[in-house]
């Protein structure tokens, strides 16, 4: 079997990773994730070690070799990014480019739930950021940037290249959201959710449009909605039911609105309360970063319940509504049907929404949630059902979602026996 090699800067996206293993098998690839988790981004994981039926390896399996060596001794027919606007992934990039390999960068998200047109989609906390820099500073100084600079030698990088390197710096230490990604951040191709990320990856990185693919969105299936309950909230009002499911997107690990988890902690027991005060309940789907802290924990104990992916689509089934931040999570409910309630209130007063959640037609502004029960009332009375479903239908991606994984593989495989035929 000839070697795909994922690579990822930690093991946080190994799932997306071994979703993928079955149907890269079938074409006759063996997908193996390499990380760089011992260089400080998460410590204490085995040098080698299985998801599922996905081998990892941590950079420390190669015994010090660099990332050229690595590529060297692997000899991987493609190599698969969820990212690639950092520098250990773009100094990947640059290697696996200059020999050759085909490079896919694989969206783990929708992009288009976030304003990513707006200067600032996310308001940076000052405290929380610098909290956020310092940390990866040491990382940054004893492995990050001299193997990114070594990158840019080897591979004979131009001055605007050196340029751009310093520049980068700068604005990601002050939290700078980068409109334009470097150009070493450019794969063969990429593979999207759905049609309306080809223009964020025509318009960030530079693709050309028959270079982006769209696989579909594979958290439809992660959260096993089933086909039948695509838009089975979208026929009838269901504003009289009590629960409020709030969607988190883990704002506070990028350093960004809040200043630490007992900042956010504050934010949503206040919803709770006025929640409460309107006869409702409030339940929360935590990003995964959160699993890793005492924080679900601290919610349990404050009455807030923490759902997970096995019955997120049950209870939002169930639910009035949404309350959700610009997260890719928040496309679940829509899908369904569920009036979403995008937060801008409290330290998200100044929040900006993509145009994919704008346009949900169940979609409006919470700037006061001890007005939720007036707003959802209102919302019941336009309620179009036939709009909910061209929405979801525009926005839902290929469908039957599980598929996902083969059209990536087929790409993936196309690639590789074009970079044959070409070498």
């Amino acid at each position: 079997m000839q070697t795909i090699l994922g690579f990822d800067s930690w093991l946080g996206g190994a799932g997306k990773f071994a979703r993928i293993v079955p149907a890269l098998r079938e074409r006759g690839y063996r997908l193996v994730l390499l990380h760089i988790g011992s260089w400080g981004g998460d410590p204490g994981r085995p040098t080698k070690e299985f998801h599922d039926d996905l081998e990892i390896r941590d950079i420390s399996y190669y015994g010090g070799r660099r990332f050229d060596e690595i590529l060297a001794i692997e000899k991987p027919a493609a190599v698969l990014f969820l990212s690639n606007d950092v520098f250990a992934h773009r100094s990947f990039n640059r290697y696996s480019q200059l020999i050759g390999v085909p490079s896919i960068h694989l969206y783990h998200g929708m992009h288009g739930v976030q304003a990513v047109n707006s200067a600032e989609p996310f308001k940076v906390n000052l405290f929380s950021q610098i909290r956020y820099v310092l940390v990866r500073v040491p990382k940054a100084l004893i492995h990050i940037w001299p193997c990114y600079v070594r990158a840019l030698y080897k591979t004979g990088a131009r001055k605007a290249d050196w340029l751009r390197f310093f520049s980068d710096i700068i604005n990601l230490a002050r939290g700078k959201y980068i409109a334009h990604a470097a150009p070493d951040s450019l794969t063969s191709a990429a593979c999207v959710y759905t049609h309306t990320d080809i223009s964020h990856a025509v318009g960030k990185y530079g693709y050309r449009p028959e270079h982006v693919h769209v696989v579909g969105n594979p958290d439809i299936a992660a959260f096993g909605l089933t086909a039948d309950q695509i838009a089975a909230a979208a026929t009838v009002p269901n504003v009289q039911r009590p629960e409020i499911i709030y969607v988190d997107t883990g704002l506070i690990y990028a350093g960004m609105v809040y200043e630490n988890a007992e900042d956010f902690f504050v934010h949503l027991c206040a919803t709770r309360d006025a929640l409460r005060m309107q006869g409702r309940t409030m339940s929360i789907k935590l990003h995964p970063q959160h699993f890793r802290t005492d924080f679900p924990d601290r919610l349990r104990a404050a009455d807030i319940e923490v759902l997970g992916n096995d019955n997120f689509v049950p209870r939002l089934l169930q639910c009035a509504a949404a309350i959700v931040e610009p997260s890719t999570a928040a496309l679940i409910p829509a899908v369904i049907g569920v009036p979403l309630l995008l937060a801008r209130y409290g330290k998200l007063a100044a929040q900006a929404y993509g145009d994919v959640l704008l346009e949900y037609p169940r979609a409006r502004l919470l700037d006061d949630p001890s007005r939720l029960n007036s707003l959802l009332q209102a919302e019941a009375v336009t309620m179009d059902a036939n709009a909910v479903r061209a929405w979801i239908t525009r926005n839902a991606g290929p469908l039957p979602a599980h598929l996902m994984p083969q059209r990536v593989a087929e790409v993936v495989h196309q690639l590789v026996q074009s970079s044959k035929e070409n070498n």
